[in-house]
């Protein structure tokens, strides 16, 4: 009968559970990379005059390879065709 009479608790008092506050919207919800490289990074990596390393001269990578490596699409201008499109393109597209 006692259990009948009793009010639940879940509040804060509870088991001397202490609720944390809220993240703060500066910091990250998730673990950021601890090597991030940015575009400009990776572009300076690129060589355009580096052959295929000699280790990837194999029957298994054979069917996959170019005589010439294609340069980094951040690096290739647009045509007219592309340009053209993409000026009617919405802005989120772009």
């Amino acid at each position: 009968r006692m259990a009948e009479t009793q009010t639940l608790n879940f509040g804060p008092e509870c088991g001397g559970v202490v609720a944390s506050p809220p993240l703060s919207p500066a910091l990250p919800k998730y673990k950021l990379a601890d090597y991030r490289y940015g575009r400009e990074e990776m572009l300076a990596l690129y060589v355009k005059d580096n052959k295929i390393p000699i280790d990837l001269h194999d029957k298994e990578f054979l069917p996959i390879l170019q005589e010439e490596p294609l340069p980094p699409l951040a690096l290739v201008s647009f045509t007219e065709e592309e340009q053209r499109r993409r000026r009617v393109l919405p802005k989120k597209f772009r």
